[in-house]
């Protein structure tokens, strides 16, 4: 598994006057993505990344192409790996309605420590599960 895809269904209260998604939704849509992604990355690999360790949002933007409308059929979020570092991860999601682009969210996950209150090194087993399915872009 190196992208993983999540069926997003756009609830009526994510909706504005406007009629398209508010865009703080978007940013709770990427991050069911992202727990989704974990979860099947830990069950492919057997590493947690989900929380048995600490990792903590250190940065998260979104690009807006294309408004998101309310629908019934959920819209698909393909999320990867674009880095591996030392102590820290970044994960790129694209939200689609099929290959129509509609938004691309960058983020950066960092391990820490919750004792020190600062990042951590990732361990080699996560350091393994991420490379398991970087991408390599």
């Amino acid at each position: 598994m190196t992208r993983h895809i999540y069926p997003c269904r756009v609830r009526w209260s994510d909706v504005d006057r406007y009629g398209h998604v508010n865009n703080v939704k978007y940013f709770e849509y990427v991050q069911e993505a992202r727990v989704a992604f974990m979860s099947a990355l830990a069950e492919d690999t057997l590493v947690d990344l989900r929380g048995g360790s600490t990792f903590v949002v250190a940065r998260q933007d979104v690009d807006y192409k294309r408004p998101i409308l309310f629908r019934s059929e959920p819209y698909q979020i393909e999320t990867v790996v674009t880095k591996v570092g030392t102590s820290s991860y970044h994960l790129q999601a694209e939200i689609l309605d099929g290959d129509l682009l509609l938004a691309r969210a960058r983020t950066v996950v960092v391990a820490f420590d919750q004792q020190r209150q600062r990042a951590r090194s990732l361990n080699k087993e996560e350091l393994t599960a991420l490379h398991a399915v970087y991408d390599g872009t």
